[in-house]
């Protein structure tokens, strides 16, 4: 395997637009089975705040794995129950044992009518846990940081309401989708901004899906009127501590890039190869935007060889990192059934091929 030595200023000088010693690698959700295997130690869910999680073992995986940061959220998922589904019975490649696998209400939340909001048991950000982040600030290696931000207000409103219940609402009662945005925002904008002046942040995400790979989940007018207000505010909390923030969106969502970047969106994440082809958003937007992702979940990263990833990369690598602005990663997540031989190969291919001059 090839050295990593940890350099967090790597990571924000992509971020910045420019070119760095080498293309970073970069990610946002890493499954916990992966974790384990990569540095065959127990590591525990980041995500819940559940006893089992080893903040050293975390920071360990993402030193080991060659990343320059480690990123961790705010702990208060536990805090929104209602609105997953969860079942028993798929397998990882991983474990022989079956996993759970968890995915959003499609159907009617817990909050369908204003009675429901108003009975609704809200939590406030007094029970938001921050100790994980404070931990892995203390024990991050030499030249490591620390990104932090929320999981998106759009995506846990639609949590609560169901997808089919939020999308009937802003028909037969606009008010009431726009109420519990209101909810929403408020208790993770505080979160996100306690979280952003803890020690060693370096960098911000927002993570809000708002689109599928052919379009919108709901109308852009709609985001502009009730979502981007609260997106500006995360810009404006990231532009006064002088951190880029990322933003975490699945999907296409060409139109609204530039009230993103309005907002004070700096990156954005993971950029789907179906939803985007990379290079045109290098050349029509990489002057106001980093990219990070696009290494294909539905192809070579998940179904190839590790030869095929890393000429993958070494694509990306040479299309997209010249003149800086790119950080390789997956083009949503390193899930548990992606190979661990196809992910050390993204790694090592990153490693390999990504030192500036960028050469063919």
């Amino acid at each position: 395997m090839t050295e990593r030595k940890p350099d967090v200023n790597r990571f924000l000088t992509a971020l910045r637009r420019e070119e760095p010693d080498r293309v970073p690698l970069s990610e946002f959700l890493m499954d916990q089975p992966v974790k384990e295997a990569f540095i065959g130690r127990h590591v525990g869910n980041s995500l819940l705040g559940t006893d089992d999680y080893d903040v050293d073992a975390d920071v360990a995986f993402w030193h080991a794995a060659g990343y320059d940061y480690i990123h961790l959220a705010p702990w208060y998922l536990h805090l929104f129950p209602q609105g997953w589904n969860v079942i028993q019975g798929e397998y990882s490649e991983y474990s022989e044992r079956p996993v759970d696998k968890a995915w959003m209400e499609e159907h009617q939340g817990a909050i369908r009518t204003r009675a429901d909001l108003a009975k609704y048991p809200w939590p406030d950000e007094s029970q938001v846990q921050y100790d994980h982040l404070r931990k892995a600030a203390v024990v991050l290696p030499e030249g490591m940081g620390l990104t932090t931000g929320t999981w998106g207000i759009l995506e846990t409103s639609r949590q609560l309401m169901g997808f089919e219940g939020m999308a009937f609402a802003l028909y037969d009662d606009p008010g009431l989708a726009e109420a519990v945005i209101e909810r929403i925002g408020t208790l993770l904008f505080s979160a996100f901004r306690k979280a952003a002046d803890l020690p060693g942040v370096r960098a911000l995400w927002l993570a809000d899906d708002l689109a599928h790979t052919e379009g919108y989940f709901f109308s852009p007018e709609f985001y502009r009127r009730a979502l981007f207000p609260w997106y500006k505010r995360y810009g404006e909390v990231a532009a006064s501590k002088g951190m880029p923030l990322i933003h975490h969106c699945d999907g296409r969502y060409w139109e609204i890039l530039p009230d993103l970047v309005d907002c004070g969106i700096t990156a954005i994440q993971p950029i789907e190869p179906k939803a985007w082809d990379i290079v045109e958003v290098k050349r029509k937007w990489g002057g106001h935007l980093a990219l990070i992702g696009n290494i294909d979940l539905g192809g070579a990263l998940t179904r190839g060889t590790p030869a095929d990833v890393e000429a993958e990369v070494r694509q990306r690598i040479r299309e997209v990192g010249p003149g800086g602005g790119y950080c390789v990663g997956s083009s949503n997540s390193i899930a548990s059934y992606v190979p661990l031989a196809n992910y050390r190969a993204m790694i090592e291919a990153t490693l390999r091929w990504g030192a500036y001059p960028i050469g063919g």
